[in-house]
């Protein structure tokens, strides 16, 4: 048995190039979780110490401060910005409007 010499061949998709970088940093996510933790944490809080009736009602601001981000931001909060931002802000905003409406309306809490 004769040894080969050649170097082995070189994967072809290592052949390509990779574009460069357009020298913009990504967005980090660290700010959208930052103010979504916050306000989970706050409705914890509030929930148990307050009412739940205080703590749902955080917990749909928090809901509608994302939507509004998602809305108003030009590229969207990293981390935030799944989808179209259409179908983000209906999502966010519908979801802190039903659970505004069920926190106010619910009788006993």
């Amino acid at each position: 048995m004769v040894p080969d010499s050649s170097p082995p061949a070189t994967p072809r998709w290592h052949a390509v190039d990779a574009p460069a970088a357009s020298g913009r940093a990504a967005p980090s996510p660290v700010p959208a979780i930052l103010v979504v933790l916050t306000g989970i944490v706050a409705t914890v809080v509030l929930g148990l110490t307050v009412d739940a009736r205080t703590g749902a009602l955080t917990l749909a601001a928090t809901l509608a401060v994302a939507g509004a981000w998602r809305a108003t931001s030009p590229t969207g909060p990293a981390g935030l910005a799944i989808r179209s931002r259409g179908f983000d802000v209906f999502l966010c905003w519908s979801a802190a409007t039903g659970l505004s409406v069920l926190a106010l309306t619910a009788p006993g809490i």
